[in-house]
C-alpha cells in the first residue's frame, strides 16, 4: 500500500481528532436522555457491549496480543471506557450536558502536563499554549455563569466532570503507549473496552443492576445506545487512537476546545437549553483559545515577518 505523504498523513490525524470531538459533543445529550430511565453503570454496560460486537465484526482476527502488554491494556481499559464514563455519567445526574461539555474542555491542560511528564517527543508547553488555555478557561467561565438563566453552580456535578478530565488525560497517555505495539487501531480500541466490561462486573452486583425490556425497546432509547455504541464508541473511540497516533496525544486534545460550541448547539436543538447572546461570545472566545493554543498567531506573525523581508529585500535589489 502506497504510504500517504507527511502533510497528508498528520492531516489525516487532524480530521480524526475533529470527527470524534464533535460526535462525543453529542453524547452528553444522548447520555441525559437515557439517564431517565437507566442507571449510569447500565448505559455504561451496553453502550460499551455494542461497541465491542461491532468492533469484533471489523477485527475479526485474533490478535496474538504479548502477555508485557496486557497491563497498559487493562491500564487504559480502567482509566478510558469504565472510569472515565461512569464518572461522566454520574455527572450528567446532577449538573446539565452543557454544563459537563463546557468544564471537560479544561482536559487539554491536564494531558498536556501529564504527557510532558512521560514523553519528551511530545509538544512542548509554550507561552501561546497557556495563554491560549486561559482565553478558553475565560470563556469557559463566562459561559458557566453568565451563559444562560439554565445553567447553574452544581458542585457535585461540575467537580465529577473535572475529575473526568484528569481519567482522560491518564487514558491518553497508556493510548500513546499502546500505539507503540504497532497493532491495528480496532483491536487495540476493543482490547482496552473488553477489560472496560471487565471492570464493570462488580457494580453490577453492587447496584440495582435491572435493563428492563421496555424500557430498551423504547424508539428514543435505542436509537441513542445504538449511537452511543456504534458511533460515538467503535468508531470515535478507533478514530481517537489514530489521532493520537498521527499528531500526538497533546495535539489531538486539543480538539476537545471546540466541545463548548458543539454541545451548546446539541443541547439547545435536543434539550432546549438555550444560550443568551453572551453565552455564544463565550463560546467563540473558548474557540479562540483553540486557535491561540495551537500557536496561530506565531504561525501568522512568521509569515508576516517573512513576506515583509522578501518584499524589503526585492525593493533593494530593484
Amino acid at each position: 500500500m502506497k504510504e500517504l505523504p507527511i502533510n497528508a498523513d498528520r492531516l489525516s490525524g487532524h480530521l480524526a481528532a475533529f470527527t470524534t470531538v464533535s460526535v462525543w459533543s453529542v453524547t452528553y445529550i444522548s447520555t441525559k436522555v437515557l439517564l431517565t430511565d437507566f442507571t449510569p453503570i447500565e448505559v455504561l454496560f451496553i453502550r460499551f457491549f455494542i461497541a465491542i460486537f461491532v468492533l469484533k465484526l471489523i477485527s475479526f482476527r485474533s490478535v496474538g496480543f504479548r502477555k508485557s502488554e496486557q497491563l497498559y491494556f487493562a491500564l487504559a481499559g480502567f482509566t478510558g471506557p469504565f472510569l472515565y464514563f461512569l464518572v461522566e455519567n454520574i455527572a450528567l445526574l446532577y449538573t446539565t450536558a452543557v454544563n459537563v461539555g463546557i468544564i471537560l474542555t479544561i482536559t487539554p491542560m491536564f494531558t498536556a502536563i501529564v504527557t510532558n511528564l512521560f514523553y519528551k517527543d511530545e509538544r512542548k508547553l509554550d507561552f501561546w499554549f497557556y495563554l491560549g488555555f486561559f482565553a478558553a478557561v475565560g470563556g469557559i467561565v463566562l459561559l458557566s455563569v453568565k451563559g444562560s438563566a439554565n445553567l447553574s453552580f452544581n458542585p457535585l456535578g461540575d467537580f465529577l466532570s473535572v475529575s473526568a478530565g484528569i481519567v482522560w488525560a491518564v487514558y491518553s497517555v497508556f493510548t500513546r503507549k499502546i500505539n507503540s505495539f504497532g497493532y491495528s487501531t480496532p483491536a487495540v480500541t476493543r482490547r482496552s473496552f473488553e477489560y472496560g466490561i471487565i471492570y464493570m462486573i462488580p457494580l453490577m452486583f453492587l447496584t440495582d443492576f435491572c435493563i428492563e425490556q421496555e424500557n430498551l425497546i423504547k424508539p428514543l432509547n435505542l436509537g441513542n445506545l445504538v449511537f452511543l455504541g456504534f458511533i460515538a464508541s467503535a468508531a470515535s473511540f478507533t478514530f481517537w487512537n489514530y489521532s493520537v497516533k498521527k499528531i500526538g496525544a497533546v495535539t489531538s486534545i486539543i480538539y476537545i476546545y471546540i466541545t463548548p460550541v458543539m454541545s451548546a448547539l446539541a443541547a439547545d436543538f435536543f434539550l432546549g437549553e438555550k444560550l443568551s447572546l453572551l453565552g455564544w461570545i463565550a463560546c467563540l472566545i473558548t474557540t479562540l483559545g483553540l486557535f491561540i493554543s495551537q500557536g496561530g498567531p506565531k504561525f501568522i506573525l512568521k509569515k508576516l515577518t517573512r513576506n515583509s523581508g522578501k518584499g524589503s529585500s526585492g525593493r533593494q535589489n530593484a
